[in-house]
């Protein structure tokens, strides 16, 4: 193998976990796609189709959901693809070898969603400044390049040099060191989730987040689950507000309504298009532990907020804060939710009235979760398996149109969803924010907004921050704390007791960069003395 050849095959791992070309995850990420690529750049296409497969066989059901990653498929396919080619062993020997190098691809994810961790702080830090025309720095240039660095380089030394360079990497990181980076990959959601409380946890809708919390916890609750639940509990409880209202006296002003402007007539459809492609491409570009998607939707917001507000301003400063935030959800169904958000912001400029920064945070975080859920469900567990299924079987004997159609196809299909779903949310929530302001209706929109927003929120703690206690109190009977005391009592108390001091923290004016510093020398310290596991 030359070292064109390598450099070319590491570029197909880049490609495969980056937002450069926005459909990595749903091909090139897939074994059979990156085993096609590889016999391609090893001229011989037959061969790698065949073991990437196989290979693909192994992981047609993993679902990549909340920052997770179960096993990195990728990189299996790329490294057994190509030991089938060069070496000239057979698929079970190139798939007995492959499995195993999958574990040092997780350790990179999730050394990744740390350290992205880091430009956080710095979007901060424009967002503070109103700077909106340098957030592709570190929602996409910053990290990207990281990720180039540190899926390129490895992947080059496994595949020019052999598999054993695996043992020498995870031998000189040492297991200290790769359990405290995966216990702060526990902690640091906790910090995000706080800094979304801040904006919907008052009043009423206070108790509703332990009871998504709750529903997730003793149930075991699914995200579409929950965001059903959570939206029959929403209108329920806005039905009694309701009567109440009815009930109290209610003064009449004779005034008519302002007139509202349907459009500011600055949105173009190509700061639409640009905005879609934005999020559809980049929505993961700085992925990480504490706002998961949060700077990638603040970046989408960019194209709406450059013609609202001058660069640099207090209104532009104060616009890009609010969607720096905790966020996830899926990407092409949820484009929906950044179309709708836009159609918001909108609204907000022209000064329509009770449309503040609480109405567009409720409604942000209250859609995030059950379009998740849906989404993840749709396109990784049903749709991708499905045409997986069809052009795996196309591909036996090493059929190259097999990885060529479901390339094709599936570019096809999640460019269209996000296209799609971005523009409908734009258009149908423009109308629906109409219709609310227009009838009085956005007072009671808010309240059940920030009570489905708060269930949601809940019902996220208990998923994404999964830190626990590891302390066993030695004896006749080894106690296990977690197990035996937290689990039974109340599962989860860790991560909630974690995620509510964050936001008392931030609530009394900690910057997050002090917090975030915090659960990281809390992290080490935690894994170090086993008090904190994962």
């Amino acid at each position: 193998m030359s070292i064109l050849q390598g450099l070319l095959i590491s570029m197909i791992y880049f490609l495969a976990m980056s937002t450069v070309i926005g459909v990595g995850y749903f091909t090139f990420n897939k074994p059979l796609v990156a085993g096609f690529c590889v016999g391609l750049i090893l001229g011989d296409p037959a061969t790698g189709t065949m073991i990437g497969a196989a290979i693909n066989i192994l992981y047609i059901g993993n679902i990549s959901a909340g920052g997770t990653m179960p096993s990195d498929s990728t990189l299996a396919a790329i490294i057994g693809s190509t030991l089938g080619i060069t070496a000239g062993i057979d698929v079970e020997a190139a798939l007995a070898i492959a499995v195993p190098i999958g574990l040092l691809g997780t350790l990179l994810w999730f050394g990744r969603l740390t350290v992205n961790t880091f430009f956080v702080q710095l979007a901060d830090r424009y967002a503070q400044e109103g700077k909106a025309k340098k957030f592709w720095l570190v929602n996409v240039l910053f990290p990207q390049t990281l990720l180039f660095l540190i899926t390129v380089i490895p992947c080059f030394m496994i595949v020019y040099f052999g598999t054993d360079y695996v043992a020498g990497i995870l031998g000189f990181l040492g297991k200290n060191v790769l359990g405290a980076l995966m216990v702060i990959g526990g902690l640091l959601p906790a910090l995000g989730l706080g800094l979304t409380l801040k904006s919907i946890f008052h009043g009423e809708a206070k108790v509703y987040f332990f009871l998504g919390f709750l529903l997730i916890m003793y149930f075991k609750l699914d995200n579409i689950a929950l965001g059903f639940i959570g939206l029959i509990i929403t209108i329920m409880y806005l039905q009694f507000k309701k009567k109440e209202e009815k009930n109290e006296t209610q003064i009449i002003d004779d005034e008519p309504p302002a007139p509202i402007a349907k459009s500011s007539g600055l949105i173009t459809r190509s700061d639409l298009i640009r905005s879609s492609i934005i999020w559809g491409f980049h929505a993961q570009g700085a992925y990480n532990y504490e706002r998961m998607q949060g700077i990638g939707f603040a970046h989408a917001m960019t194209p709406f907020f450059k013609k609202f507000y001058q660069e640099e301003s207090v209104e532009m400063s104060q616009a890009l804060q609010r969607h720096t935030g905790f966020y996830n959800t899926s990407n092409q169904f949820a484009a929906a939710v950044t179309g709708l958000i836009g159609a918001m912001e909108e609204q907000k400029y022209l000064g329509a009235e009770g449309m503040d920064e609480e109405a567009i945070t409720a409604v942000k975080t209250s859609l995030m979760g059950p379009l998740a859920g849906i989404g993840d469900t749709v396109m990784q567990g049903i749709l991708t398996p499905l045409l997986l299924s069809f052009f795996i079987g196309m591909s036996r004997g090493g059929n190259v149109l097999g990885p060529i159609l479901y390339l094709i196809s599936m570019t096809v299909i999640v460019l269209g969803i996000n296209h799609f779903s971005f523009m409908l949310g734009y258009k149908k929530g423009s109308e629906a924010i109409l219709t609310l302001l227009e009838g009085g209706l956005i007072n009671r929109f808010i309240d059940g907004a920030k009570v489905m927003g708060c269930i949601v929120i809940g019902g996220l703690v208990a998923s994404y921050v999964t830190v626990k206690t590891g302390i066993i109190i030695p004896g006749n009977t080894p106690f296990n704390l977690q197990e035996q005391f937290f689990d039974v009592i109340l599962p989860g108390a860790i991560p909630l007791l974690l995620t509510l001091g964050c936001y008392k923290l931030i609530d009394k004016g900690l910057s997050t960069t002090k917090v975030m510093l915090l659960l990281i020398i809390v992290g080490i310290i935690g894994s170090l003395t086993t008090i904190l596991a994962v």
